[in-house]
């Protein structure tokens, strides 16, 4: 067996206990794919360009929640500076 092998083997064995994976060999290639509790795919492994991460459903609206967050906080102060007066001389829209 390949150094490349056993470490995919020893990889596939830690994976195996928190998460499911699945190997694919039919097609252009070979990848192994990662799944978490949910069944979201959240890893990928080919020979080609190495692992790859995915963001889980739970991630993506985390990160949804954030952007929305940031946006109302930034679209509330431009709408602050933009009512603002000119005060001695400084123009706090520029």
């Amino acid at each position: 067996m390949e150094k490349y092998d056993c470490q995919m083997a020893n990889t596939a064995l830690i994976v195996e206990r928190r998460f499911e994976s699945k190997f694919q060999s039919e097609g252009t290639g070979s990848a192994v794919h990662v799944y978490d509790g949910n069944g979201d795919e959240v890893l990928t492994y080919t020979a080609g360009v190495g692992w790859h991460e995915k963001e889980s459903k739970a991630e993506t609206q985390v990160h949804g929640a954030l952007k929305a967050a940031y946006y109302d906080a930034y679209h509330a102060a431009r709408q602050e500076i933009n009512g603002m007066e000119v005060q001695g001389g400084f123009d706090a829209r520029a």
